[in-house]
């Protein structure tokens, strides 16, 4: 049977007594056992959550470490597609050089970056100093963007000025269906990087293929292997277009066209990953790249998207 603990205490005469318990040595037994208790739940976690992962911790560092690897790898493509971009900035500006014979209207990329967001943290002797400094520097490309405008206009009215091609050879054409472009590409049979000379545009076989400028068709090709079915029209200036693995073609050989004339059809002809249109375009002895030469079809934004999506697809269909 259970009894009860007997405490005793000596008092001041030197006589033992037995002690009672108060009110106040119970609640004080009592807290002092609850703040023990939770001391040691504390500890106990403490220690079982350093040496053991619940099932949610191991999930999560699991997704840490996966994410932590695709970081690394998306910042070095990151780096290398930067890197693409702005020789391709210098590369267009070449040419647009070489079209025109004039320099290239300047266009900052970080334009569209102020500091008028920023206008209840930046002081305001900051913001005016910015605001004249971004002046100063958008009447500088407008004197540039005019001048060479007005050399764009005076080569246009030039009677010996001939005009590239300038236009797509698929109407309604959108910038995501492009694939790769001219360059070092790794071919859909061999799997190995091949020179690609020409840019590939997705399409659904019988689609309309269209000569983007006048000329002279001067050849038709009908075969199985290689570039397939393919139409080579003559411009003025030198310049010449290839288009290739077609379905159907619409014109002889000799025959005049006019721009956006129908000379044959979308198809997957000779060597080809799927239906598309390989197209090329060449002035004299030297390749272009076609993508440059959309300029009258195209907006800026998706200009810059299609030369983007061609530089980076690694992978030609043909």
């Amino acid at each position: 049977m259970f009894r009860r603990r007997r405490i005793y205490k000596i008092d001041g005469d030197f006589r033992v007594r037995e002690k009672h318990s108060t009110w106040a040595d119970v609640v004080s037994y009592i807290l002092l056992f609850l703040v023990v208790t939770v001391s040691l739940s504390l500890v106990y976690y403490v220690i079982f959550a350093s040496l053991f992962d619940t099932d949610v911790e191991k999930r999560l560092k699991t997704e840490n470490r996966a994410y932590e690897k695709t970081y690394g790898e998306m910042a070095v493509r990151i780096g290398r597609l930067e890197d693409v971009t702005s020789g391709l900035e210098d590369r267009d500006d070449r040419l647009y050089e070489k079209i025109f014979h004039t320099n290239a209207p300047f266009d900052s990329r970080m334009a569209n970056i102020t500091l008028l967001e920023l206008g209840d943290t930046v002081a305001e002797k900051t913001l005016e100093a910015a605001t004249a400094g971004r002046i100063a520097s958008n009447e500088r490309r407008a004197r540039m963007i005019e001048a060479s405008f007005r050399r764009i206009y005076e080569l246009a009215s030039d009677k010996d000025f001939v005009c590239p091609p300038m236009h797509l050879p698929l109407e309604n054409f959108n910038y995501i269906r492009t694939g790769a472009g001219i360059g070092t590409k790794v071919s859909p049979f061999t799997h190995v990087p091949t020179t690609h000379y020409g840019l590939d545009m997705m399409a659904s076989s019988g689609d309309p293929v269209r000569s983007v400028a006048d000329g002279v068709v001067l050849q038709v090709v009908h075969s199985r292997k290689s570039q397939g079915n393919r139409v080579v029209i003559g411009h003025q200036g030198g310049y010449r277009t290839s288009y290739a693995h077609l379905s159907e073609i619409k014109v002889r050989q000799g025959a005049r066209v006019k721009k956006g004339q129908v000379i044959a059809t979308v198809g997957m002809s000779g060597n080809s990953f799927a239906p598309h249109l390989h197209y090329e375009i060449m002035r004299d002895t030297l390749t272009l790249d076609p993508v440059s030469f959309f300029f009258a079809d195209l907006m800026p934004e998706e200009y810059a998207d299609m030369v983007i999506l061609s530089a980076s697809t690694g992978r030609s269909m043909d």
